[in-house]
């Protein structure tokens, strides 16, 4: 990998055992991501960027194929060590939203810094910090049940950015939002972009992924760039 790449996959091949047969869902995904780029990954329903989401977010594994992430060969990783990365390499950002309804937005947002062991004082800080970056500063004793949905995916980008991951890795941000709130959440991913955040966001949407810097399209497990025209 070269310095200013963050995320490498080389002939990555997944498939599912289905029956007595083998469904291959990804066929050969070649793919980097450069430190700092925003990336959408666009395709329909069942072309297999769901799957490829998994991957590089290291809750699945290829079946074939090489994945460097900030220069670790994940192939190489035992399970407590995938936890690991999950936790500090990748911030998660979810449809819809996948907030815990018992807690707090500050509660929700300081989660993953428990998991990370960080110290009280300075997880509670981080926490306020998060929050206010997502302009939600005034709302972080509230429960979800309480917040918009756009407020909901500000406290989820939150969570995601808490533990200062290296990628964000979004699955459909604003898949469930009305048009104006989505948009509202493009520009915070563009400001986070400006401020050198990495992102890779995965959408059917193509009018949502030409809000990215680069677009790679994902069609029957097989990924290309170039003419989006029939997305």
């Amino acid at each position: 990998m070269s310095d200013n790449e963050i995320l490498r996959m080389k002939g990555i091949i997944k498939d599912y055992v289905l029956g007595s047969g083998t469904s291959r869902v990804l066929k050969g995904i070649d793919l980097t991501v450069d430190r700092g780029e925003f990336l959408a990954i666009l395709g329909p329903s069942g072309s297999g960027k769901s799957t490829l989401m998994n991957i590089i977010g290291c809750l699945d594994v290829p079946t074939e194929g090489e994945y460097y992430l900030s220069g670790k060969k994940i192939a190489d990783q035992d399970e407590a060590s995938l936890a690991q990365i999950r936790n500090k390499e990748v911030g998660f950002i979810f449809q819809q939203f996948q907030l815990l309804q018992r807690q707090t937005a500050f509660e929700n947002v300081e989660l993953p810094l428990i998991y990370a062991n960080m110290p009280e004082k300075q997880r509670r800080e981080r926490v306020r910090e998060m929050l206010e970056k997502v302009q939600l500063g005034d709302k972080m004793e509230y429960f979800p049940n309480q917040l918009s949905g756009g407020q909901q995916q500000r406290v989820a980008i939150a969570r995601a950015l808490a533990a200062n991951p290296t990628i964000l890795l979004a699955d459909e941000p604003t898949g469930a939002l009305d048009q104006k709130t989505g948009a509202q959440i493009i520009e915070l991913f563009h400001q986070l972009n400006e401020e050198g955040r990495t992102i890779i966001m995965i959408t059917h949407d193509r009018h949502i992924a030409e809000h990215a810097s680069r677009i790679v399209r994902i069609l029957d497990g097989e990924l290309s760039e170039g003419d989006l025209t029939d997305a």
